[in-house]
């Protein structure tokens, strides 16, 4: 059975994958530089975040986690796919990369209560992670 710790580092692992791969989906759509550099600057972040959780001390937070499935990679690309075939304009990019980063901020707040004995590193870097995505949508809706 999985600890609180490595559970709160595989909901970790797999918001920050999604958000990597939502962004490199993304980003091949838009011709908007500003939009891009900033898609840029998130996944560099979404990355070390992500790296932070494969690279802790086992003690801190727990073994390595496994990442994104699939089946969820490929039900993300599908609804990427549906939703800009009519629609690639930066307003609608940036909508659904806010909608993206809010529902990341709410797997955070779900994970720091489903998890309370996981470890200080481990709500540290599940904090960092939320405010970070928090601030990205306020960022994302600038572009709308």
């Amino acid at each position: 059975m999985q600890s609180d710790n490595e559970k709160m580092l595989q909901e970790i692992v797999q918001n920050t994958e999604m958000g990597k791969n939502t962004l490199d989906e993304l980003m091949s759509l838009t011709h908007d530089q500003k939009l891009r550099d900033e898609m840029l600057r998130q996944k560099r972040e979404y990355r070390r975040i992500n790296q932070a959780a494969h690279t802790a001390p086992v003690h801190a937070i727990g073994p390595e986690a496994h990442g994104q499935s699939a089946a969820a990679r490929m039900s993300v690309s599908m609804g990427i796919r549906t939703r800009t075939m009519m629609d690639k304009s930066t307003r609608n990019l940036a909508t659904m990369l806010a909608e993206g980063s809010g529902q990341g901020v709410l797997d955070c707040k779900r994970a720091e209560r489903d998890y309370p004995e996981a470890s200080p590193g481990a709500f540290k870097l599940c904090h960092e992670l939320g405010a970070f995505q928090s601030d990205a949508e306020e960022t994302w809706r600038g572009f709308v």
